[in-house]
């Protein structure tokens, strides 16, 4: 009995330090001083592993565990967030996830009501981030009469998937992820 006791609290213990060792997306500000310039990033964490990550300028990042929201100034109604999930939503990154997310709009995690729903680009890994393989894609939709547009660049990280989302309206996409895509290249240790 004693023996199936410990053996059980151990599988406890091994447990619980798993699921602590998953990617957590709460946002710690850190400032560098260097030269009397100061430099502020936004940590992660994965376990004791630190992930760095500069968002670009004026944009504001906060969050909780499995998701990051970044609030852009002077555009109310764009969004940009990261996410993590333990499984990834497209199984392969190569030519059938074009099919996939046609077959599946919900994959594209759309607002409820979106009309006239477009996609207009994917791409295999237009960045890779420490190694880790990337699919992008674009789409365009109506909302309430609006002409909106949104990127979702998926993260393939060793079986487990990270999302950069940006949603905004249809004229500010091109400048707002423009500014995105070359935060998402300060990702350090992802």
């Amino acid at each position: 009995m004693v023996p199936a006791i410990i053996g059980l609290l151990a599988l406890l213990f091994i447990g619980t330090s798993a699921a602590r060792a998953d990617l957590d997306l709460t946002p710690t500000e850190v400032v560098h001083t260097l030269e009397q310039v100061n430099k502020t990033h936004i940590v992660f964490h994965d376990g004791a592993k630190e992930i760095t990550y500069n968002p670009p300028k004026g944009w504001t990042c906060t969050g909780s565990h499995s998701a990051a929201a970044l609030t852009i100034p002077g555009h109310p109604q764009a969004r940009a967030f990261i996410r993590s999930a333990a499984t990834l939503r497209i199984p392969a990154f190569d030519d059938k996830a074009a099919k996939l997310f046609q077959d599946n709009p919900a994959l594209l995690e759309l607002p409820k009501g979106a009309q006239d729903v477009n996609i207009t680009a994917m791409s295999m890994n237009p960045l890779v981030i420490d190694s880790h393989p990337t699919l992008e894609v674009q789409v365009t939709y109506s909302f309430f009469g609006q002409a909106c547009a949104r990127s979702i660049l998926l993260v393939n990280r060793n079986g487990t998937e990270v999302s950069c989302v940006l949603d905004c309206l249809g004229p500010d996409f091109a400048d707002l992820h423009s500014q995105f895509g070359r935060s998402l290249f300060s990702f350090e240790n992802l």
